[in-house]
């Protein structure tokens, strides 16, 4: 994917991480907390419970790093598959605790299931249109979000028309693979959900998400994280 890091980078951030380095913390932090905090915001359209739901990520992934195994994947995947599991955890604890007060009310099982369907497809739609080659990217964002044809967007990328068609069909077989998949069922349980959490160094600040409508958002419009957050410091160590 297009904002995938070397697995070298991977790898060494796992390492780093594993030895209890709190400063790999804080550059994991840079890295990932905006992806982190608007996948979660995506599916929660709650601020703060999107700020939530990034410290609760990054505390998992210092208690747990060697859940991540690079054979497996990138680790940006892993970090936003974490994010998807518990904000869509999240949602349904939401949607469950509000049908209870809404009694007689409350909307049927299956109405709150496509419910949380939807913004876990939505998160992944998101994550998947801003990791895919920047090309491929480019195309679907002038053939889908500005509605050019592909002759006219093969004229904007001063590529063939032929060519533009196959960042068209490529881009959007990718994004197709979002509708592939299930939120997690009623049943199942995530690790890092019920793990306890260890000395976890100060949490890092929080990024400012902004508040995002519904639905599928333009490719640019995702943010590459924030700025340079302060990494927490030595005298937070993990005991092991």
């Amino acid at each position: 994917m297009g904002h995938d890091a070397p697995p070298r980078w991977d790898r060494r951030m796992q390492q780093r991480l594993a030895h209890g380095e709190a400063a790999a913390l804080g550059e994991l932090y840079d890295r990932f907390a905006s992806l982190v905090h608007s996948l979660a915001y995506r599916v929660l359209d709650d601020e703060d419970a999107a700020d939530r739901i990034t410290r609760e990520v990054f505390g998992y992934i210092w208690e747990h790093p060697d859940s991540y195994d690079p054979k497996q994947g990138p680790l940006r995947s892993w970090v936003a598959g974490i994010t998807r599991h518990q904000a869509v955890q999240r949602l349904r604890q939401t949607e469950a605790a509000s049908a209870r007060d809404s009694g007689a009310n409350a909307p049927a099982p299956a109405e709150m299931e496509q419910k949380i369907l939807e913004a876990s497809t939505a998160a992944r739609a998101d994550y998947i249109v801003t990791s895919m080659p920047a090309p491929l990217r480019a195309a679907l964002e002038l053939a889908y979000f500005q509605r050019r044809d592909y002759r006219q967007t093969a004229a904007d990328l001063g590529v063939t028309a032929d060519e533009a068609r196959r960042r068209l069909r490529l881009g959007l077989q990718l994004l197709s693979t979002a509708h592939n998949h299930q939120a997690l069922p009623p049943t199942q349980r995530t690790t890092y959900a019920s793990s306890p959490v260890r000395a976890t160094p100060a949490a890092p600040p929080t990024p400012q998400a902004p508040h995002a409508p519904r639905g599928p958002r333009p490719p640019h419009a995702h943010h590459s994280g924030p700025g340079s957050a302060a990494p927490p410091g030595p005298g937070h160590g993990r005991t092991r």
